[in-house]
Formats: C-alpha cells, structure tokens, sequence
C-alpha cells in the first residue's frame, strides 16, 4: 500500500458518504454531504403531519435504525425548518449512528480500542495540535471538548450496544447513571483555555470513567477524538487505520477486494455499481444484485462497514457470497479478492445523431485520471471528434491538482482555482500554463451531486468562456481537505485546511456552479424497478433516454452549424 511520509499532506476535494466500494472507503452523495448509507424510500419518507413524522423517526430510534431515523428527520428538517424538535433529535441521530460505525470498524476495535492510556493522551493532544495550526478557521477549544463529553455521555446511555459491552460489561444502572450525571455536571462549568488544560481535563474524565465503572482510558479519550473532528465540520473526520489505508487506495485508484459499489438496505448489501474487470464482474454480478450473506452467515441487519468489513481480506483468499438477483433468485459464489482498479473514465465515445462530437463521462478526480483522459481524448480525436461533451454529473470530487491539470488541458490562461487558508502552503493561486493540447469546443455536464473538483473544472471552463455548462446546479463544496498520517498511533485526520474560489473569486461554498442551461427536469434518466434513480454510472451516456445529454447535443448540434 502507498503511504505518504508522516505530517505530509494530500490536498483532497472528496465528499464521504452513503455509497462504498469493497476495499475503499465509504463515499457520500455530493447532496448528502454527512450521509449515512440510507437511500430515500417510502420506510424514511417524510409524512404530511409532522407529530406522525416524529412517531415514524422515534420508531426508527427505538430499533436502533440510526440510519433511516436521521433520514426521516434530515428531510423533515427541509419540511419544516422552524421544528427544532427534529432538529435536536436530529443531532442525537447523528451521534449515535457516528457512535456504531466507529465499533463497527475492525481497526478501531482491534488497534485503537488496545491503545495505552498514554498513547491514547498523545494521541488527543496530537489531534488538537493539528487542528489550531492547519484548521481553515481559528477554533476555541471549549467546542471540541464539551463535544467529546456528549459523545461519552451517549456512549453510556445504552447498556445493549457495543460501547458497554466491550469496556464496561458488569457496569450496574446507578453507577452509569452517576457517571452520566458527573459528565453533565462538567459539562455545564466548561473552561478550557489552552492544550494543556484540555489534556488535563481528558485524563480527569478517564480517572471518572475508570473509578465509576471501569471503562478504560482509550475508550474514553477516543469519543473525544472522535468529537474533535465531529464538531469541526462535515469533512472533517478522524481516519482509523483501514480507513486511511482505504484513502490511499482510492487516491492511487486500486485496491484489495471484490470491485462492488454498495448500499445498506433492509436485506442485505445492495450493489449500485460493479467495476469492470474486477471479481464480482467477471462473475457476472450486477448493479441490482443484494448480498444477503458472507462466508453464509446473513449480513440483514449490520450497519454498512461492519458488513462490508466481511467482505474485506488479503490478496488472494476467497469468500463465499450470497446473492439475491434483480429477479428474485438466489446463487452463491466465490470470489478471490484481488487487486482491483478503479478507473476515472466510465465511458469515452463517439455519439450518434450529429458527426464528430465525443462523450466523455468522468466519475472521479484521483492519481490516474488525467492519464486515463489523455489516452480517451487521444482514441475520440483519431476518430474524428470536433466536438466535446464532458459528463461531471454525479462526479463527487477527488484530487486538487488533477482537477487543475485537466482545466489546464482546456485552457491557456488565466487563474483556474485559488485557494485560501491559515497554515503554509494553503494560500496559492493556480493558474493555466500556455500550452493547451485541447482545443474543440465543448460542453460540460454538471448535476447537484457534481462536487469540489468537479466544481472546480466546470467553474472554470464556464468562467474562462471556454465552455457551455448544461445540467442542474453543482452541490456547492468550497473547501479543501487534507490528509495527515499521524505521529501517535497509525492513524490518519482528513481536515478541512483551505477554502477555493473562482476564477472570478466567487466562492463555491453553498453556491456550487450555476449552469448556463438549466435543465427543467430534475429526475435522471432511469429509474431502477424500485422506483430509485439507478446509481449505475452506465446508465448516462445514452441522448434517447438522457435528457441533459440530449441538451448537450442540440447545443453541439449548433455551435458546429455556425462554423
């Protein structure tokens, strides 16, 4: 696995969310930007009458189906934005559906969980440290720490889940109750006025938390980590060490696994997409299939990492999977996991209806990409494109500086993105160099879930005039985030260090890219049988049934007339 030298950052421009890919971490909706692994679906959708929505969402909660209760109360909240019931119980969704993934994943479970009580404390102080130098905005450290004393005081709330279980399995009611109690009494008298009285004050709740019920100190310290990053914003997050070896993956574009793209639904793991070429589609598996079952035991009820987890293992060993079909029958396979790469280009052709105009569908922004469009551009021009139609819609982000290298492929001047920040080396401005191997003209496709480095490409194409976006406005993520190998324990912090901006300084932040023709018509183009937009990427590229695509040739269709 590629690893960076420690303390060295990559510049990322990733959202993280729902959706995951085996062997790579969970990526979220550009729409959905902190997003569980929930999908809309008539169980999570909001009702007319608000007390029948918070019933639903409460039902949800009592199950512990932390997932579909923060849907039901996120869309609520765009509902009924003066509610702040939903908004509150919204918060405490989100906390404990955090807290569950976290003891849902092996690496925190097996390698943080085991830490020392002093490695534990290096590691809160290293987290603090990074986070006054390199956050994008100065941060009072009494937030960072009143949310760490919420996380455990969540933590203890619930004698069934696996906080308890593991660090405290005879803790009696009174005492968790006392321990609660003591967590909301400091809570209440907060003062944190530097580092060293935050590391003070976390080694006095680990004393608490050891005296009350036994609870050892890297469990307590880790739900102030943790609280750290959560209340910084959506893309910042501490990375456990899968995690981060997860990242690189995906940044260098290959990983271990079985190339499938997954979603959680109520029977197992959905499949939204199937890399070519790796194990499960050279099985034959396909965007529809759910795996119900591992090594056959059923995986209905586990949250997304812990059943993607099983999926996970080394090079080479074989896992058996089954499979419910599209068509309601069941097989089992099994797979060898395998090196597996992900490619940046889904499709790269030449449409039908008007000559010479290519289509180039780009899904991600990583290490390969701008090779990979090159050798499409390379294979389009030798069959006599004149014309470019480049499809960012549900491109959820990825690298910085592949993003400015292919503007620059369009361009031949001008500032194609800046970006701001606190630390050394966040403030730069990126401009396009003379040489533009690229000169036809073109269009670019954006949707509400084209984001960061998607952004970043259309806004300056749009704004250096050298093409039409056609599509719906872009999601609006203006920030950066970097990535950070730590010194305490092998571990990573994806933070949040630098916000970008246009050509023109227009910030993309909540403002994202406006097209130049909008499209109407908010639905994508195919709908999967159970009434969902098809997460197969495959699924665009087709101007019969893509309407924005039939747009986009029109406007080919003209700009090559008036020549």
């Amino acid at each position: 696995m590629h690893r960076l030298a420690k303390l060295r950052a990559v510049w990322l421009l990733l959202l993280l969310g729902p959706a995951g890919v085996v062997g790579l971490p969970t990526p979220t909706s550009a729409s959905d930007p902190t997003s569980t692994a929930a999908t809309k679906d008539p169980q999570t959708a909001v009702e007319n009458d608000p007390s029948a929505t918070m019933d639903r969402a409460l039902g949800f909660e009592r199950k512990h189906l932390w997932t579909s209760a923060v849907q039901v109360y996120r869309d609520a909240r765009v509902k009924w934005p003066s509610r702040n019931e939903f908004k509150q119980r919204l918060h405490l969704c989100e906390m404990h559906l955090r807290l569950s993934r976290r003891y849902g994943d092996q690496s925190f479970r097996n390698v943080l969980l085991r830490l020392s009580r002093e490695k534990s404390i290096d590691l809160f102080d290293e987290m603090v440290e990074r986070i006054e130098s390199h956050y994008v905005d100065p941060v009072a450290l009494e937030p960072l720490f009143r949310r760490g004393l919420d996380n455990l005081e969540v933590a203890l709330r619930d004698p069934n889940f696996a906080f308890l279980k593991i660090n405290a399995p005879n803790a009696t009611p009174e005492r968790l109750a006392w321990l609660r109690e003591q967590l909301r009494a400091r809570r209440e008298v907060l003062a944190v006025a530097d580092r060293d009285s935050a590391r003070a004050q976390v080694i006095e709740v680990c004393d608490l938390a050891r005296q009350a019920v036994g609870i050892p100190p890297s469990a307590v310290v880790l739900e102030f980590v943790f609280g750290t990053c959560d209340v910084l914003d959506e893309y910042t997050t501490y990375l456990t060490p899968d995690k981060l070896d997860d990242m690189f993956a995906m940044i260098d574009g290959n990983f271990v696994g079985l190339g499938v793209e997954l979603k959680q639904d109520d029977q197992g793991l959905r499949l939204v997409g199937v890399i070519r070429g790796g194990p499960a589609f050279e099985a034959g598996l396909k965007p529809g299939d759910r795996i119900v079952a591992v090594g056959g035991v059923s995986v209905k009820g586990l949250g997304l990492d812990e059943a993607a987890g099983r999926l996970q293992g080394t090079e080479g060993t074989i896992v058996e999977v089954g499979v419910k079909h599209a068509n309601a029958t069941n097989q089992s396979y099994r797979l060898v996991r395998r090196h597996v790469e992900v490619e940046s280009i889904a499709q790269a052709k030449i449409l039908e209806g008007v000559p010479g105009v290519g289509y180039v569908q780009l899904i991600g922004f990583q290490k390969t990409s701008t090779e990979e469009l090159d050798r499409a551009m390379t294979r389009l021009q030798r069959q006599g494109m004149r014309y470019l139609i480049l499809d960012l819609r549900g491109n959820p982000g990825g690298l910085l500086n592949v993003a400015v290298d292919i503007a620059d492929k369009f361009v031949d001047q001008g500032i194609i993105v800046s970006t701001k920040g606190r630390a050394p080396g966040q403030t730069q401005v990126f401009r396009a160099k003379p040489d533009q191997p690229y000169k036809m003209d073109m269009a670019v496709l954006i949707d509400r879930d084209s984001a960061s480095a998607s952004e970043i490409l259309a806004g300056a194409l749009q704004e250096l005039k050298r093409a039409t976006v056609i599509g719906n406005r872009s999601f609006g993520k203006g920030s950066v985030q970097s990535i950070f190998e730590l010194r305490s324990v092998p571990a990573g912090l994806k933070l949040t260090t630098a916000k970008f901006y246009s050509p023109l300084n227009r910030p993309y932040s909540e403002q994202g890219v406006t097209p130049d023709i909008e499209n109407r018509v908010t639905a994508r183009p195919v709908y999967n049988e159970g009434g969902d937009a098809d997460d197969d990427p495959k699924e665009l590229g087709d101007p019969a049934t893509d309407i924005v695509l039939k747009m986009a040739l029109d406007r080919a269709r003209g700009d090559l007339t008036k020549r």
